[in-house]
């Protein structure tokens, strides 16, 4: 990008000479303060006097470029941090990539109007429509993936603008024609791909993933975009629709959709078949397969997990629910924390501070395997997909186990929660490693569950409530429970969490 013709500018980067020298400036070590700045000097380029269109467009390149190691860093952070990052910290990690996406999202829809017929310098520019819009969707994508991470709610200009840069690059006949969005491997895409990646992730049930799986799954979904279907008229593969002219998000087709020219049909087309082979392989295999690029490296039962998720999603036929949810007006009492889960299911109560450690929640509607609550924002810094929750109901007598399995905010400081009930009661029991040595003098805390939540009654096997961490395939326990010791041999980890491990095991032999 370097065919720019020179013209009058008050622009700070109207020449390379004056573009290294901002560019030089950016702080090196702070992120925040890096973003915030090529964030400003974005939509200072939209407004700017007497740049060429493609001098414009070698600005945003350059700003893009300068962002990508921070913006990697933070995200990285953001990623891998979990729940550990602090709530101000979360905050200003989402609100300056968010930022940064916004920006370039509509500086590249800014070089976009500049290849217009009538825009003095547009026919330097127009042959690089394909890539600019690109380009475009994929910064909108990024502010989806961004929401999605949080768990909504979606900005739905998002998908406005997504829709009108889509239906432009169809009316201007460039909507499949192949194009380099950005130099290196993977770069090549079209307007269509690009446009089908953040509508299939929106479709993919996000709000049941923890972010890395989230991450995980984008990876799957930017690999596979070709193989998706997208067309004007229903078809086989196609289980969702987009309006391009309105703000609404995708949704599943639950009948015939009577819409306009704007409606268009989509769906995974032969990726589905594509992960179900790849969930073959790798379960038979116990590695990847070579033509999953990741981008990094990921544990294969980890995108195991990821591949299940998306085949469920992706099917003709959406997941039922096990159960069937009634309306309610119930409340339930809710504690987290591994360590007063593990106090609270097992009747010990004193060993909490209940002011500070309780919380009342409202339940929408419940089932007889888990419950819909709808919580303040304020009150559930510490809430993500796969915490470990101790629950009873407000007419109960007994505390149970519980997982939050879904999240969404409704935008009004709200957020709703799905949960799903794990077991009712509980014992705490001591455990100690066989052939090692204990934790502690007195043994690790445990949870053993009733037989009903691993369905092992009468089969010697158990489930275990465990700190997370502690379950390995190859190490056996010694248990003391009920003032007997029993052998305790590992089976299976049913459920991982933020903070506990659940898992089978088979009871080898027990002391009298």
């Amino acid at each position: 990008m370097l065919s720019w013709v020179k013209g009058k500018s008050d622009h700070p980067m109207a020449d390379e000479k004056g573009a290294k020298e901002l560019l030089a400036e950016l702080p090196a070590n702070d992120p925040y303060k890096a973003l915030e700045e090529v964030s400003h000097w974005l939509e200072f380029t939209r407004n700017a006097d007497g740049l060429k269109p493609q001098r414009i467009y070698e600005i945003v390149d350059q700003l893009e470029t300068a962002a990508k190691p921070h913006h990697r860093k933070l995200s990285q952070e953001y990623l891998t941090a979990g729940n550990r990052l602090q709530r101000f910290h979360e905050r200003r990690i989402w609100s300056t990539l968010t930022e940064l996406w916004r920006q370039l999202g509509a500086t590249y829809d800014y070089c976009l109007a500049q290849t217009l017929p009538g825009v003095s310098g547009a026919g330097t520019l127009k042959p690089h429509a394909p890539a600019i819009t690109c380009r475009a969707i994929r910064a909108l994508a990024l502010e989806l993936k961004w929401d999605l991470l949080r768990y909504g709610p979606v900005d739905p200009t998002v998908w406005a603008r997504m829709g009108a840069l889509y239906a432009q690059a169809e009316q201007r006949g460039f909507a499949l024609q192949p194009c380099t969005v950005y130099p290196g491997p993977q770069g090549d895409s079209s307007v269509r791909g690009e446009y089908l990646k953040p509508l299939m992730l929106y479709m993919s049930a996000t709000d049941s993933l923890l972010p890395r799986k989230l991450e995980l799954a984008e990876r799957i979904i930017a690999q596979h975009s070709d193989q998706f279907v997208l067309q004007k008229q229903p078809a086989s593969g196609c289980h969702y629709y987009a309006d391009l002219s309105t703000a609404k998000p995708p949704a599943r087709m639950v009948a015939r959709v009577t819409g306009g020219e704007s409606v268009r049909y989509f769906g995974p087309g032969a990726a589905f078949d594509t992960v179900d082979r790849m969930i073959d392989t790798t379960t038979e295999t116990g590695a990847l397969p070579s033509s999953l690029n990741l981008g990094g490296t990921y544990e294969p039962s980890l995108v195991v997990e990821v591949l299940r998720h998306l085949a469920r999603y992706w099917s003709a036929a959406p997941p039922a629910r096990a159960q069937e949810r009634r309306k309610s007006f119930a409340r339930i009492s809710v504690v987290h924390n591994f360590d007063d889960v593990v106090a609270i299911i097992s009747g010990e109560s004193n060993d909490l501070a209940f002011d500070a450690n309780i919380e009342t929640w409202t339940v929408e509607n419940e089932s007889d395997t888990g419950y819909g609550a709808l919580i303040p924002e304020a009150k559930s810094d510490w809430l993500r997909v796969g915490t470990l929750l101790g629950i009873k109901p407000e007419e109960g007598s007994c505390w149970g186990v519980g997982i939050v399995r879904r999240m969404s905010n409704d935008g009004n400081q709200q957020r709703y929660v799905g949960i799903q009930t794990l077991a009712k009661g509980g014992a705490r029991v001591k455990l100690y490693p066989v052939g090692g040595k204990a934790v502690s003098e007195g043994g690790q805390d445990a949870v053993l569950l009733p037989s009903s939540a691993a369905d092992s009654g009468g089969s010697g096997e158990l489930s275990l409530l465990m700190r997370m961490g502690t379950f390995s395939p190859r190490q056996s326990f010694q248990m003391r429970a009920y003032e007997r010791d029993y052998v305790l041999v590992p089976k299976q980890l049913l459920e991982g969490g933020q903070d506990f491990d659940m898992a089978k095991f088979r009871v080898l032999q027990h002391a009298a």
